[in-house]
C-alpha cells in the first residue's frame, strides 16, 4: 500500500471522528441529525428541521480541520463543536443558508 493512501485513510478517520463529535453536540441540544458515509468515502452530516436540511462536511488536512456546509460556508473550526452545533440549529430553525 502506498504511504499516501495510508495518510488519506488517517485523514478520513480524523474527519469522521470530528463529525461524530459535532453529531453528538447536535443530538445533545435536540436537533435531528444523521451521519452518513457516501460512496466517495467522505463523511457528511445532514441536519433536518421542518422540511429544511443542511449538509455539513469536515474539511482540512494535517491537523487543521473546519466544518463547512455543502454550499461552502465556513462554520468554524472543529475545536468549536458546541458553538457550530448551536449555529446550525439556528440556521435550520430560521431557514438561513
Amino acid at each position: 500500500m502506498k504511504p499516501q493512501a495510508i495518510t488519506t485513510q488517517a485523514e478520513l478517520a480524523e474527519r469522521r471522528a470530528r463529525l461524530l463529535r459535532l453529531h453528538y453536540e447536535l443530538r445533545r441540544i435536540g436537533v435531528s441529525a444523521r451521519a452518513r458515509k457516501p460512496r466517495n468515502g467522505r463523511w457528511r452530516l445532514r441536519i433536518r428541521h421542518n422540511g429544511w436540511s443542511e449538509t455539513v462536511l469536515c474539511a482540512g488536512a494535517e491537523g487543521a480541520y473546519a466544518f463547512v456546509t455543502a454550499y461552502g460556508r465556513l462554520l468554524g473550526t472543529t475545536d468549536e463543536a458546541r458553538y457550530v452545533a448551536q449555529l446550525l440549529a439556528w440556521m435550520v430553525e430560521r431557514r438561513v443558508r
